[in-house]
């Protein structure tokens, strides 16, 4: 009997990985998936599971895929990305997980809504009359002015941004790349809640991906917020399950500023992958590319 190598083809060990994750993601911990779990999706037996598992087996047909992305309901593209090793599972993972929310709806908050009637001191004193709405008040066009701020900071006026540039603009904050690290991106801080707070990000290298280029963003809004910076001086009270929401808009308004997408829309090729044009011209994932899409339709910036 021929004995086939392990980890042969170790894309199709990532993409065994990641369905696996994406299945835990989906039962949110409420069901203990097995590696036969992910097998089932394909119909396979035990002994093709294990052989997808350990790198045996090559998947990579778009038909097998394509019935991949329809069980898990998740883009095909990003299958094929994975199954083609343009993608390691930590991205591949947080591109499933999305980009954050850019607004508070849904379940987040309406169990923002029951804790803050059941505890309104949690997030101010008595004596503060804030309602709800006020209180969590996400204020995204002081959001816009902010990410705008930066970019006029920098003179930038073309696609793509250069999240290096935008930190040199800032003396205490450094970004580095740091091919030892296991995260895809660390933050140490140095005199914190202190004037001359100095924060250390580094990512994992040495090639600045999509999803850490986002994440740097929003670190460079975490760090303004923190030190006080008179760009986000208006949000310094705010709690902070509002400055996550806000770190996140931020982010993809400095990746993906309103002006230059208008520009970029009106030059693309219609009859081609308008989502993945525009990815391609500033530097960031299809998914955010989708969201931002989205965002600016609702609010034209």
């Amino acid at each position: 009997m021929k004995k086939m190598i392990e980890n042969r083809y170790p894309n199709s060990a990532t993409l065994f990985k990641f369905c696996k994750e994406a299945l835990e993601i989906r039962y949110e911990g409420n069901v203990k998936v097995i590696d036969q779990d992910v097998g089932a999706i394909l119909g396979y037996d035990p002994a093709d599971c294990s052989h997808w598992k350990k790198g045996k087996k090559n998947i990579r047909s778009l038909a097998t895929l394509r019935s991949i992305a329809d069980h898990l309901n998740i883009d095909e593209r990003l299958l094929i990305d994975i199954a083609a090793g343009r993608m390691d599972f930590d991205e591949a993972v947080f591109e499933y997980r999305g980009y954050g929310a850019f607004a508070l709806q849904g379940r987040s908050l309406e169990n923002l809504k029951k804790e803050f009637f059941k505890n309104p001191t949690r997030w101010q004193a008595e004596t503060t009359k804030q309602t709800f709405e006020e209180l969590f008040d996400t204020n995204r066009p002081s959001v816009v002015k902010a990410a705008e701020a930066v970019l006029a900071m920098g003179s930038f006026t073309e696609a793509p941004i250069y999240i290096p540039e935008i930190f040199r603009l800032f003396p205490n904050i450094t970004l580095e790349s740091d091919d030892t690290i296991t995260e895809p991106i660390t933050v140490a801080i140095q005199n914190e809640n202190q004037p001359d707070q100095v924060t250390a990000i580094k990512f994992k290298g040495p090639e600045m991906r999509p999803y850490v280029r986002f994440l740097a963003a929003k670190e460079l809004f975490m760090h303004l917020w923190r030190t006080k910076n008179p760009i986000v001086s208006m949000f310094a009270e705010n709690p902070k399950e509002v400055i996550d929401i806000q770190s996140n808009i931020f982010a993809g308004i400095l990746l993906v500023p309103g002006n230059m997408l208008r520009k970029e829309v009106e030059k693309i090729d219609s009859s081609m992958d308008i989502v993945l044009q525009l990815a391609d011209t500033f530097w960031v994932s299809k998914s955010l590319m989708n969201q931002r899409l989205r965002d600016y339709m609702e609010h034209l910036n």
